[in-house]
């Protein structure tokens, strides 16, 4: 292709221009201010030598948070809904996994190394609750858990398996990336080649997210999004676009360089579900826009409101980015997200198949909807909507050349609109400086500071009103955790009734008597035969795995109760709020810039806890009272009760956990509260002596700023 020639002269010139920048600069910039430029051109060419390989691939990322659906995505889209990929429950688990084309099936696993484990290692070893350092834990505790003794995998770094068949894949990948994989916690991230024709020319990658807790994942991660095309970004449609998914949207993946963002509403059975009620003859209410009794109709209502949603956020980004003067590419890679395609892998793979091979969750999904269906395929192909994602996907694949060569294209303006950014942002900041000298000297910078000193008493009452706040959320979510829970424990006290085929041997009496013959009087012989008996049957398995699975996300629904009582994006808003009603930032001693990076440093400190479940002894009482196929009436009761009761105390214990949680968290957040007056207060305290220091010798620190400010200048007026 014509891109992939190596415009080699202009690229070059780039990185040549943002390296004389550096040289010009040097002397009167910050170190801090150096490595920012730095590492725009180290970026800029790790993302144009990796374009300009002759083997270079159309890089197409799946992304979204843990519980997204990206996994059983990715299997419906390429594996014809088979388990390929093993579902990750939380972000301890999530692996990074690429797919490419070979002509041998491999699976490729790299392995953290030992430097990588010696820091994780260290990190485990702190007792602290921040998610680094719990992630940690819980990683190292997996290893020994699991009886593997790391260091001789992690000295080779990879391995490699070759397979056969897809089972094959399935039974040697869940050792490696499965939630509960023998290996899955010395893993960084794995490749899987495959001998299908699909797969030419694409890399296609599963990531675990920008937000893994795990450092050296989260580097190569953000590696594969340095040099994404694609991105198919997966939004939960019961709670679609939440800050979280939001913050990852938009500020993470357009300004990585992705030509084609795709927005996916997935889970949308689940979205349907919560608006679909039977409607009753004596209704006194009527229709109710807001509800339907028949699955079309609910999905004409869910379909609104989420095209509504992503309308309103889109609309409310592109503003922001067209008044900060971002470049018209990044703003149309933004707009792509206004229409976002709905489906459920779920519903998808349902079609036509057996309601005797439905799993647990299927069978749950299946009883949910029935209610409401008249026509249940027809209503499955609805809510799976995945031709048009297929659709969609054929398409990505046919453009790969006009992807391919509009990124080519868009490498110079794009790297000079981010330097173009950055020396702005040098610039203002070098203004501001210039301003508070000059309009202070260190008499007026002393009172500015006691003035400050006197207003403590008002910042503290309103630091500890932002945490009042908190305490009395958290307390909200706490109730309405608890309903959840208990709701959840009744989604899997189902369990699956299997059909099994036995063969019967049966005989009968067969008279030899003749009457013409009298000797064979009173004669007989039996004959044989055999027919096959169909029955239904339940296995302790499934109840077993249902114990497990509602195990996981009973725990992250309660983990859920902290991160939605908490948002840290708003305490942060707070606290600078704090800031700005107690100081009059109206005036130039002021830059609320400053004080949002020592909130920014103080708020980082909260962490969530996290919760565990030991239920082996449960699922073990199970597995040691039931055997084999369960037939009668009485031995599925058993089992229903033994489920039931297992589910309940898990319910009981989680209860307990986050009761005891909830008022060590408040306590937690009475100190941090306190630590936040002290850094904060500290720190403002600290900025003003430091402007104060340099009113000593007020004109030199004034010519350097303004002699950085120009340089500033000349180099931005020179980008074109």
């Amino acid at each position: 292709m014509e891109i992939f020639k190596d415009n080699d002269q202009e690229l070059q010139g780039f990185i040549t221009g943002v390296d004389k920048i550096i040289d010009n600069l040097s002397g009167h910039a910050e170190e801090r201010d150096m490595k920012g430029l730095k590492k725009l051109a180290d970026n800029f060419k790790l993302k144009t030598e990796d374009f300009y390989r002759e083997n270079r691939k159309l890089n197409i990322g799946v992304v979204g948070q843990v519980k997204a659906g990206k996994s059983s995505f990715l299997n419906t889209l390429l594996f014809n809904g088979q388990e390929i990929l093993p579902k990750a429950s939380t972000p301890k688990t999530a692996t990074l996994t690429k797919m490419e084309y070979s002509d041998r099936n491999i699976i490729q696993i790299e392995y953290y190394s030992p430097e990588e484990w010696e820091v994780l290692e260290e990190n485990a070893a702190v007792d602290l609750d921040d998610e680094i350092y719990t992630s940690a834990r819980e990683i190292v505790d997996m290893v020994r858990r699991n009886g593997v003794e790391p260091l001789s995998y992690l000295t080779k770094g990879y391995d490699q398996i070759e397979f056969g068949s897809y089972n094959d894949l399935i039974a040697s990948l869940n050792a490696y990336v499965g939630e509960d994989g023998k290996y899955t916690p010395i893993v960084k991230a794995v490749t899987l080649y495959l001998n299908k024709e699909e797969f030419k020319g694409l890399s296609i990658v599963d990531t675990p997210g920008l937000n893994d807790p795990i450092a050296s994942r989260t580097i190569r991660t953000k590696e594969f999004m340095e040099v994404c095309d694609v991105v198919f970004f997966l939004s939960q449609s019961g709670s679609f676009l939440d800050k979280s998914d939001w913050i990852l949207l938009s500020s993470q993946l357009p300004q990585k360089g992705v030509k084609k963002l795709v927005l996916i509403a997935s889970k949308y059975d689940s979205g349907i579900r919560d608006i679909l009620r039977v409607q009753d003859e004596d209704d006194i209410f009527g229709e109710d826009e807001n509800t339907a009794d028949n699955i079309p109709k609910a999905c004409k209502i869910i379909r609104k409101k989420l095209k509504r949603r992503a309308r309103s956020k889109v609309e409310e980004f592109v503003s922001d980015l067209q008044a900060r003067g971002s470049s018209p590419e990044l703003i149309e890679v933004i707009k792509q997200c206004a229409d976002p395609i709905m489906v459920s892998s779920l519903a998808y793979n349902m079609i036509g198949k057996p309601i005797a091979d439905f799993s647990s969750e299927e069978l749950n999904v299946y009883a949910a909807l029935k209610q409401f269906s008249d026509d249940m395929d027809s209503d499955l192909k609805l809510l799976g909507n995945f031709d048009e994602v297929k659709s969609l996907f054929s398409d990505v694949v046919a453009e790969k050349e006009n992807i391919l060569a509009q990124k080519a294209k868009s490498f110079i303006p794009t790297a000079r609109e981010e330097l173009k950014g950055i020396l702005l942002t040098y610039l203002e900041k070098t203004q501001k400086k210039v301003q508070i000298l000059e309009k202070n000297d260190r008499e007026q910078l002393e009172e500015q500071k006691k003035a400050i000193e006197s207003q403590m008493g008002s910042i503290r009452a309103d630091i500890a009103h932002v945490f009042g706040e908190l305490t009395a959320k958290l307390e909200s979510e706490k109730a309405a955790g608890i309903r959840e829970l208990r709701d959840t424990g009744k989604d899997y006290l189902s369990i699956k009734d299997r059909t099994g085929t036995k063969v019967i041997h049966d005989s009968y009496r067969v008279s030899d008597s003749k009457w013409y013959k009298p000797w064979t009087w009173g004669s007989s012989h039996i004959e044989h035969y055999t027919y096959e008996e169909h029955y239904s049957y339940c296995i302790a398995a499934d109840a077993i795995e249902n114990l497990r699975k509602y195990s996981i996300e009973a725990c992250n629904q309660v983990e859920e109760v902290f991160s939605e009582a908490v948002q840290i994006k708003e305490i942060k808003r707070k606290l600078l709020n704090v800031v700005v009603d107690n100081f009059d930032m109206g005036d130039a001693e002021y830059d609320s810039s400053l004080f949002r990076i020592m909130i920014e440093e103080t708020v980082s400190t909260i962490t969530f806890p996290v919760f565990e479940m030991d239920i082996s002894d449960a699922m073990n009482g199970i597995a040691g009272k039931f055997n084999g196929e369960l037939v009668s009436a009485r031995e599925k009761t058993e089992l229903s009760t033994a489920l039931s009761r297992a589910i309940s105390r898990i319910y009981d214990e989680l209860c307990n956990q986050l009761e005891t949680r909830v008022a060590d968290f408040k306590k937690k957040m009475s100190t941090t509260g306190q630590k936040v007056e002290e850094s904060l207060l500290t720190n403002i305290i600290s900025e003003f002596e430091t402007l104060s220091d340099q009113c000593t010798n007020k004109e030199k620190e004034i010519a350097d700023y303004k002699a950085y400010a120009v340089l500033l200048q000349s180099e931005l007026d020179k980008i074109k």
